[in-house]
């Protein structure tokens, strides 16, 4: 099942984000809301993790297309990473 997982150092604005996340999945119509786990402790350090179970209704399912405001101009073309050197024949 996909899921969403939340963590960091502040569990009660972990806890305060994941209402507000939830909130806003069950606005869209084509998203159903799973189990939304209590806070786990995180491992390491303080904090917590919540996980929340989202599902697409593909009976309704429409397309989205999300654009950045701060992305370049289309058309332009970026390489992921720089060139590096060619691999050395043995």
């Amino acid at each position: 099942m996909p899921q969403i997982r939340l963590m960091g150092s502040d569990s009660a604005a972990i806890e305060r984000t994941a209402a507000a996340v939830v909130r806003a999945l069950q606005a869209w119509p084509e998203i159903r809301v799973g189990d939304v786990s209590d806070p786990v402790p995180n491992r390491r350090g303080s904090g917590c993790r919540i996980y929340i179970e989202v599902l697409a209704d593909v009976a309704d399912q429409v397309e989205v297309t999300v654009e950045r405001a701060d992305s370049g101009p289309e058309g332009t073309a970026r390489r992921a990473l720089p060139a590096g050197r060619p691999a050395r024949r043995r």
